[in-house]
């Protein structure tokens, strides 16, 4: 009996958990995981929204060049064009150039 006794009175060490700290280290890397996934997330969908604009940009331009594609075929529009961007003139014309101050 006094062998037990003495067995007894010694503290008691604790034994690690190992399932708790497997689990709690299984939580970490999945809330880990979850929140690089919501990073990527966003990311992407800011991605989406300036490609998205630009696309709406490229055809409103698309259509500004449709239209101006179709006035080429018009001579009075193809004149203008050369007066006014190219300075052309027609024969015996004086250009008239303005210049700002």
């Amino acid at each position: 009996m006094s062998r037990t006794r003495l067995h007894s009175a010694r503290p008691q060490r604790r034994q690690i958990n190992w399932f708790v700290i497997l689990m709690a280290l299984m939580f970490l890397l999945a809330a880990f995981k979850l929140g690089e996934q919501a990073f990527t997330y966003h990311d992407l969908s800011q991605d989406k929204v300036q490609a998205e604009a630009r696309l709406k940009a490229a055809q409103e331009e698309n259509v500004q060049l449709q239209q101006e594609k179709e006035q080429l075929v018009d001579p009075s529009y193809v004149e203008k064009l050369a007066r006014e961007d190219l300075g052309m003139t027609k024969d015996g014309e004086i250009p008239y150039i303005y210049q700002k101050k």
